[in-house]
């Protein structure tokens, strides 16, 4: 009898949080500013950090708080780590969006799994196929948007109109931009899901001992970045978890590598730092202690 009047008691709260983790939370981006401490070389700049955006027509809520959290933004640098929305056709809308901030060298961009509408990794399929993972699994299938990228040549066209809006796509491959007398070399390296990472290809025409900054999607990649001479490393994908719950943290990410200890926010991955961004948008409109994030990361030499 008490078992029942303590659950009972406790529906009217369940239903306030759902309410407000699918209703308030999802559409409330906060604003975050880091100093990033970096080797000797680095040059003194200022990155505005965003990722998974996931802009769609039909969310338009979505998109004017997207637009509010970027506009004005003035940094030195505008870096975007994938999954920015599902179809060509909405490609106008992703554009806008964007030029709602003024870079001063440039906004970089690569592409995720989702442009390429890429399967999760087989390991990844079978854990779903257990336990809570499986019911997880079929409740998101069912509340999931049926929207998706034709693939490839979809992304690839979608990589294509925002490279003649003006913007930089790295397609596996890297550009030099200078920063206070200082040359910084961008990698970017295409999503790993989709089967099309290289990072070697997006280091090549680096000069050794150059600072560099590389843009991934999956965070699983920071390690081959580093390796390759990655100093900081910028990735999405996770969505911070979307839900995180206190004492506990987010139960469920998208990390495949065990080393990968954060569902977002910082990590050093040997000499070198990785920062994963939760994300300003969602396909599900769920999100409780996780609210979406447009991140400034203010960067300096050591």
């Amino acid at each position: 009898m008490l078992l029942l009047v303590f659950l009972a008691a406790l529906l009217p709260l369940f239903g306030l949080s759902l309410g407000y983790a699918t209703l308030h939370e999802p559409y409330r981006p906060v604003f975050k500013r880091h100093s990033v401490k970096l080797g000797r070389g680095w040059p003194n700049l200022s990155i505005v950090h965003i990722s998974d955006l996931h802009v769609r027509r039909g969310d338009q809520r979505l998109l004017r708080a997207q637009m509010a959290a970027m506009r004005g933004l003035t940094p030195d640098l505008v870096c975007v780590t994938g999954d920015i929305c599902e179809k060509v056709a909405d490609i106008d809308l992703v554009i806008d969006l964007l030029q709602q901030a003024t870079p001063k060298l440039g906004t970089f961009i690569v592409l995720g799994n989702h442009e390429h509408n890429a399967p999760a990794p087989h390991s990844l399929r079978e854990q779903e196929k257990h336990g809570w993972r499986r019911l997880l699994h079929l409740v998101l299938h069912l509340v999931a948007p049926q929207v998706r990228s034709d693939g490839d040549e979809e992304g690839h066209a979608m990589a294509e109109a925002l490279q003649n809006a003006g913007f930089t796509v790295l397609h596996n491959a890297g550009v030099r931009v200078t920063a206070a007398d200082q040359s910084l070399w961008i990698a970017g390296c295409d999503s790993a899901w989709a089967g099309h990472a290289d990072m070697l290809a997006a280091m090549n025409g680096r000069n050794p001992q150059e600072p560099c900054l590389a843009l991934i999607h999956e965070p699983d990649m920071a390690f081959e970045a580093h390796e390759e001479g990655a100093d900081l490393i910028l990735a999405g994908h996770t969505h911070g978890g979307q839900v995180r719950f206190p004492f506990v943290g987010a139960p469920y990410t998208l990390r495949m590598d065990p080393r990968i200890q954060i569902a977002a926010g910082f990590q050093r991955i040997g000499a070198g730092l990785l920062h994963i961004t939760a994300g300003l948008g969602h396909t599900i409109p769920l999100r409780f202690l996780c609210p979406p994030e447009v991140e400034w990361l203010e960067c300096s030499a050591a």
